[in-house]
């Protein structure tokens, strides 16, 4: 398992869906972290399920500030041009309001 603990600020509100045959709740955000360089941050898609996806949704907006734990994936996949790219995402177990 790859675990991350990470701080930052959400750049739009959450968006919440339902998926599967259960109508489970999704939720996708993004977090900006400037923490290492305050003049060029680094964003991280975030998602979260069931219980923590429907807090998301009645707590968190855009410029919330938030700790978050969870696992990371880093995909690979090729562009247009064939070069390959990779994409950093988080599955949040934890979310907590950051002062």
């Amino acid at each position: 398992m790859k675990a991350i603990v990470l701080t930052g600020r959400l750049v739009a509100d959450p968006e919440v869906k339902k998926v599967g045959d259960n109508s489970v709740p999704v939720a996708n955000f993004r977090v900006a972290n400037n923490d290492t360089d305050k003049e060029n941050g680094e964003f991280y898609d975030v998602h979260c399920w069931e219980r923590l996806a429907e807090f998301t949704e009645g707590y968190l907006h855009k410029g919330s500030r938030v700790m978050l734990q969870g696992s990371f994936n880093n995909e690979l996949y090729k562009d247009k041009e064939g070069k390959t790219r990779s994409h950093f995402t988080i599955t949040a177990t934890r979310i907590e309001f950051a002062s």
